[in-house]
């Protein structure tokens, strides 16, 4: 009952979350568009006034039009104008206010011309900030000659929509409280049956049972029912919860284009140009249609009802539309805008997706921080005599010959599960075991929040190096967390000899709390390489610290599984930062975001101080050797060319596109193209699934084969592929499908590539020679491949000023098919044998 719980709880739970999320996503959205258009509008005016000859200090009519802007719309709590040189031009609202633009901010609008063809100028004028109480919107006004010469900046108060979302997401909450008990106990129905039955085998294991041949239940048929119907009508109960809303913000911004079209001709005809001479309305409406998606079609009028300009698709059959009307002054002339009363249904249908989603990032997360509960409980033994049972089972299909061992430990473990006191079914090892990868997921989770908007943020700081371009900034804090996570790989092993791992891991977590607190603080980029610096210490000492742990105390028959646990840990990690990191940094801002993180390593601190770790033995006894491996090893390892051209064509290149794809392009990126932070965490999103879904099965398929270069090139060709791809596609699409064919062609080489570095050295070992072993040949793998990470801000800020965001991440992809390509062709002689276990 309590594992039926927390699931339906975390499921339903975040799908709420993100319904809500998205409700409110689209009413902001509706909400911004409409402000965007103003503050365009009012760029136009100043920019034409200013060709006419007006300098930027001579603007006063802006006073009289901001003081119409916020009677019109009461939201808007400050509009100000300001010029180049910080003198304020016009201003209406709360002074006060205006301490919210940063100073960096506002440089930005006066910076250099953005002229990269893969976003339009019009886009890239417009500064969009979150602040946790008010958005800010800012945008430049070019002089005659081209240059921006003064700025304008609009201060709105979100609590108007955001207490709409929040109406919305209780009625939702209140209509979807059925299901969720439900589908507890629906689920909850099937875990006991499903128990029970495992528990009968247990008594009679000699009875013959067909796993996967046993006729379905009702109550498997009504979970499969519950799981089909619930997300259709959770998605139902969003979109008429949210409708009027939506519905509320449509008809304004439909309002808003028809007034300001009025406007326009209005003032052509008080000029004196007659109705019917009137050229161009059909691309001005053509201009205002396309900004405005939401519309259907935008129509003129003349005072006898005659159409006189109709641009926009003509509405589907029986689709509902509903019109809003401006008048061009006394002239009777009308502006007609139309939009469909379905819009809603279109603009809330990403709701499957954040379903999807929210399944996934629930499963995740009930294992991570359930784990515990998950080792002391009855199910986990079961499960896993379920599972050697399945495996009997197919072995029994495939004709092989029976490994009744596995079944039998099984059986073992759950009579012991199920005679041992509440509490004592797992070992001691076991709880430290739960507690270390809780820490390492913590860890994990502290840097892939930022993930989605770290480099934007950081490509912002202040700087007195005027040759340091905005992607140089981006990068050398990304370098200096690299730089000092590489460097713990040698050093943590050396510590964890003279100190206690438990007060070492107390050190250096805390010590990354505090550095992500004070990075949401940090102006300047000195400053904020200093402290990712200090964050990348404590995150690659944490990992190393653990492995340490494991490696130390572990017993021999876990040891591995252990170590496996904590890469899991970590793609976990991956899974549920980079959406919700975005999520955070959409709705409050990217400092207060930086503050969650800090929250992550905290917890991670709480996890290590419930540490009960033995000082120097096993939980076998025996002692584990800790002695940091010889340099002779890593020359070993150097002077081997077979192990060399995997590591320079392979490892090296695949660390160095995936730090600039995840860490720096795809923030930039999103941003370039004027999407939020959280489209950036699901883009992200994309590699975590698809190389957690494919690694795997890629593995054990290489282990299968007894082959490794073949899928080593082909990952990097993969890998290749999916870069080259993003400047002929482009856009969200573009970058969706270079993370998830990246994460597929990395799963496909990683495994494999790891591997053959250390069965290189297999045959040294075995024929006695004093070259390196597999052990010192993986930390050489490790240590070296981290050039890949350390050196791609620079080699990508470097492809960014030459060849833009998309020509980047194709000359990474360049490079990665060249490194593919010498692999095929270095490693052409005979490869050692692969010494694969002989079937029992």
């Amino acid at each position: 009952m309590l594992f039926a719980g927390l699931f339906c709880g975390v499921l339903f739970g975040l799908s709420l979350l993100l319904i809500a999320w998205r409700v409110e996503q689209v009413l902001s959205t509706l909400a911004q568009n409409r402000t965007d258009r103003v503050i365009r509008q009012l760029a136009d005016e100043g920019e034409s006034a200013m060709r006419l000859g007006l300098a930027a200090s001579d603007l006063q009519f802006f006073q009289e039009r901001l003081q119409r802007l916020r009677r019109q719309d009461p939201a808007v709590l400050l509009s100000f104008v300001t010029t180049r040189e910080g003198a304020t031009v016009a201003l209406s609202g709360d002074p006060a206010l205006r301490r919210l633009v940063d100073s960096r901010w506002t440089a930005r609008l006066f910076g250099p011309i953005d002229t990269d063809q893969s976003h339009t100028a019009s886009a890239s004028a417009i500064e969009l900030r979150t602040l946790p109480g008010n958005i800010l919107t800012g945008t430049n006004m070019l002089d005659a000659a081209g240059t921006p010469a003064a700025a304008i900046w609009i201060v709105s108060d979100p609590d108007y929509l955001r207490t709409q979302a929040r109406g919305a997401a209780q009625d939702i909450v209140i209509r979807a409280a059925p299901l969720a008990l439900l589908t507890f106990g629906i689920l909850f129905l099937i875990m006991y049956d499903w128990a029970c039955r495992t528990l009968a085998m247990l008594n009679q294991p000699e009875t013959p049972q067909r796993e996967g041949r046993q006729p379905p239940r009702q109550a498997t048929l009504l979970l499969l029912a519950a799981l089909l119907l619930a997300p259709a009508a959770t998605i139902w109960i969003a979109r008429e919860a949210a409708r009027p809303f939506v519905t509320t913000q449509i008809e304004a911004n439909a309002s808003v284009v028809a007034a300001t079209l009025a406007g326009q001709i209005d003032h052509a005809l008080q000029l004196g140009v007659p109705l019917r001479s009137l050229t161009g309305l059909d691309a001005l409406f053509k201009e205002r249609l396309s900004a405005a998606p939401e519309l259907s079609w935008l129509e003129l009028r003349a005072p006898d009802g005659a159409k006189l300009a109709h641009v926009g698709a003509a509405a589907d059959v029986g689709e509902p539309l509903s019109e809003q009307v401006a008048t061009a002054g006394g002239s009777g002339v009308r502006v007609v805008a139309a939009y469909s009363l379905n819009y809603v249904d279109k603009a809330l249908g990403e709701i499957l997706l954040d379903l999807v989603l929210a399944l996934v990032i629930s499963a995740v997360l009930v294992r991570e921080l359930t784990r515990g509960l998950w080792r002391r409980s009855l199910l986990h033994p079961l499960l896993d005599y379920r599972l050697a049972r399945a495996w009997r089972w197919l072995a029994q299909l495939r004709r092989r010959r029976l490994d009744e061992q596995a079944e039998t430990e099984a059986m073992q473990r759950c009579i012991a599960a199920v005679s041992a006191p509440a509490g004592d079914a797992v070992g001691d090892f076991s709880r430290q075991m739960t507690r270390l990868r809780l820490a390492v997921f913590l860890i994990a989770l502290s840097d892939e929040l930022l993930r989605p908007f770290f480099t934007a943020f950081a490509s912002e700081m202040q700087t007195s190096a005027g040759w340091l371009s905005p992607a140089m900034m981006a990068g050398l804090p990304v370098a200096a967390f690299m730089t000092t996570l590489a460097l713990t790989q040698l050093v943590g092993p050396m510590l964890a000899q003279r100190f206690d791992l438990r007060h070492l891991l107390l050190l250096v977590v805390p010590a990354g709390a505090i550095a992500l607190a004070c990075t949401a603080l940090a102006r300047d980029v000195d400053v904020l390489v200093i402290l990712r610096a200090v964050s990348g210490a404590a995150y690659g000492f944490g990992l190393i610290l653990v492995q340490t742990a494991i490696v130390r105390h572990a017993p021999a028959t876990q040891r591995a599984r252990s170590l496996a646990e904590v890469a899991a840990a970590i793609v976990a990690a991956g899974i549920v930062g980079p959406p919700f990191g975005g999520m955070l940094a959409g709705r409050v801002g990217d400092a207060y975001a930086m503050l969650a993180c800090a929250l992550c390593m905290v917890g991670a601190a709480v996890a290590i101080l419930r540490l009960r770790l033995p000082r120097s033995s096993n939980s076998d006894g025996r002692t584990v050797p800790t002695a940091s491996p010889g340099w002779s090893g890593y020359a070993a390892v150097l002077l081997n060319p077979r192990a060399m051209c995997v590591i320079l064509g392979s490892a090296v290149p695949a660390r160095l596109v995936a730090v600039t794809v995840l860490v720096v392009v795809v923030p930039l990126y999103m941003r370039q193209i004027a999407q939020p932070a959280d489209t950036a965490g699901r883009v992200m999103l994309l590699y975590f699934l698809c190389f957690a879904a494919t690694a795997s099965m890629m593995a054990h398929w290489s282990d299968t084969l007894g082959q490794r270069k073949p899928f080593i090139v082909a990952g990097c060709l993969l890998a290749a592929a999916a870069c080259l791809q993003l400047p002929i596609i482009g856009g969200i699409a573009g970058m969706a499908a270079c993370c998830a064919l990246l994460g597929i062609g990395q799963a496909v080489q990683s495994s494999p590539q790891l591997t053959l570095v250390t069965e290189v050295f297999e045959d040294d070992v075995l024929a006695g020679s004093r070259g390196a072993t597999p052990e010192q040949a993986l930390a050489a793998f490790r240590l070296i491949e981290r050039i890949g990470s350390i050196t791609a801000p620079f080699v990508t800020a470097l492809s960014i000023t030459l060849l833009g965001l998309s020509g980047a991440v194709a000359a990474v992809g360049i490079l990665l098919l060249l490194g593919g390509i010498g692999i095929g062709l270095g490693l052409r002689g005979p490869a050692p044998a692969v010494r694969l276990p002989r079937a029992s």
